[in-house]
């Protein structure tokens, strides 16, 4: 016992970087993959998203998730908990090493796979040698039999209470039961939940054919989001001050707007599809996290070079307070953006086509040497296109390759224009910083009181064109009056030295309630 503390400790206390424990941990993945290929296959793995993003994301999450639970149960710091378990995650190497053996020895036939049968039988009798699992081999329930001796030995060691350690032991089972028998829990409950919901939602869906078939982006997309709560407690337990200073930067009011534009793509493509599967409500999930994290990382990018007008104009950011380094923040972006991008490329190509523009528009807008928001016109450009991708986004990711998307060009360009022409209301509470940072923006050349003017203008403009790109769809004398009666509230309160950009989001977005329930009260959605 001694010699295992001592070997914990030395684990513990190693000095591994953020870097050098992913990497390791994901060539054990590599090892462990590849073997088991071998195993099931007769060859090596595949150059596909199974191999080098499912797998990965599924061992990833798993292993984040025992540290999270060794972490609460020993109250031990996470960064020593993240080092052992690194450690001895090495083990997931065993089963396919010990099958590899066995298959070459016997000839015999070793498949793997997650528990879809009789899920709730499967995992009563997990350790029970006379019960044969489908697709679970006896090497890998001893896998999971050893990381629950691990698991309590670990407990036991640091804490000294055998209860606990038990408890420990039967939830990390608990655990690895969960993410190896998901396809078969979203099977069952799942189904009739999301079809009666979808149902309530609009009477639309009453004349739809719902189905449900759980393939493997439903599956990815479920580990993701199991994932991103892991690394935002693991990041909490790590620091919780740089954890809440990270997460009260967020921006609510862009993010609304975002989901907004998205859920209108979303309701377009819904509205012409046929048959719906059920699991769609999952891809639309995958979809609003790849553009949410799409946005932070911008945002996060955005800050890091915008530190000293910040100083003068946002000093509770997180960069400016000191709350956190600039390298520590940078590493956040980099999580923001594998998120983006993984949760995009589970949701359909296109999705992560349209979401890798997005970055990269936003790149070239805040980044130098282009650092394109220093010119207005650039700027409003950039933040049209932007709108316009991500309404293109809510249509065409969920649409199965080979189908053919009804597009609307009028209403394309109305997002368009309206964005375009209303962008520069954010300039309006940064006139200092733009000055400091040589950005151009409206009230910089034209000085803030005759850029108010300009800009109350361009958001009446852009409040008028509503009813004129609409009439394709529906026409209507109450459109055109709230219309004009929105853009005139904007154009006087936009005016005011006081006006602040918060309010001219939430008459925004009561204009478009409202406008959303004039088109569903006419049937044009």
């Amino acid at each position: 016992m001694i010699r295992i503390k001592e070997f914990i400790r030395n684990c513990e206390e190693s000095r591994i970087g953020f870097g050098l424990w992913l990497a390791t941990a994901l060539f054990i993945i590599l090892i462990r993959d590849s073997i088991e290929s071998l195993v099931s296959v007769r060859s090596f793995s595949s150059v596909n998203m199974f191999h080098f993003l499912h797998v990965p994301i599924f061992f990833l999450t798993a292993l984040l998730s025992i540290i999270i639970l060794l972490r609460l149960f020993t109250k031990e710091d996470i960064l020593k908990v993240s080092k052992i378990c690194l450690v001895f995650f090495a083990i997931i190497i065993f089963p396919a090493v010990t099958d590899l053996i066995v298959s070459f020895l016997s000839k015999a036939d070793i498949s793997y796979g997650y528990i879809d049968g009789n899920v709730k039988d499967s995992v009563i009798n997990f350790f029970n040698p006379f019960y044969k699992i489908p697709d679970v081999p006896y090497s890998l329930r001893a896998e999971i039999l050893i990381i629950c001796a691990f698991v309590f030995l670990y407990i036991f060691i640091k804490t000294r209470r055998l209860l606990r350690s038990l408890l420990g032991g039967f939830l990390v089972f608990c655990l690895c039961a969960l993410y190896g028998a998901l396809p078969g829990l979203l099977i069952g409950g799942f189904v009739k939940v999301t079809s009666f919901l979808f149902r309530a939602f609009h009477p639309y869906f009453f004349g739809k054919v719902i189905s449900g078939v759980v393939d493997e982006g439903v599956v990815v997309i479920i580990e993701l989001v199991f994932a991103f709560f892991s690394a935002g407690l693991w990041f909490w337990l790590y620091d919780s001050g740089k954890f809440k200073a990270v997460l009260m930067d967020f921006r609510p009011s862009r993010y609304l707007v975002c989901f907004i534009l998205a859920g209108t793509g979303i309701s377009l493509y819904l509205c012409g599809a046929g048959a719906i599967d059920v699991f769609i409500a999952v891809r639309i999930l995958g979809l609003f996290l790849a553009l949410f994290f799409a946005v932070r990382f911008s945002a996060l990018i955005n800050d890091i070079f915008d530190v000293e007008g910040d100083k003068l104009t946002n000093r509770s950011r997180p960069l400016v307070s000191g709350l956190i380094l600039e390298s520590e923040y940078f590493k956040v972006g980099l999580v923001y953006l594998a998120f983006s991008l993984l949760f995009a490329s589970w949701v359909s190509e296109s999705c992560f086509v349209i979401t890798l523009i997005f970055i990269a528009v936003y790149f070239l807008y805040s980044a130098p040497p282009f650092r394109l928001k220093r010119f207005f016109i650039f700027s409003s450009l950039v933040t049209g296109i932007q709108a316009l991708l991500i309404l293109l986004m809510g249509q065409l990711s969920l649409a199965q390759p080979g189908t053919t998307i009804l597009l609307f060009p009028p209403l394309l360009s109305l997002v368009f224009l309206v964005f375009f022409l209303s962008s520069n209301i954010k300039d309006l509470k940064d006139v200092q910083a733009d000055m400091s940072g040589g950005i151009y923006s409206l009230p910089v050349v034209f000085g803030e009181k005759k850029a108010r003017r300009i800009i109350a203008f361009l958001v009446f403009l852009s409040y008028i064109l509503a009813p004129v790109f609409l009439s394709g769809f529906i026409y209507s004398n109450f459109i055109a009056v709230i219309s004009i009666l929105f853009g005139f509230i904007n154009y006087f309160y936009i005016r005011r030295q006081n006006s602040r950009e918060q309010a001219v989001f939430l008459l925004f977005f009561l204009y478009v309630l409202l406008l959303v329930l004039i088109l569903m009260v006419n049937g044009a959605i």
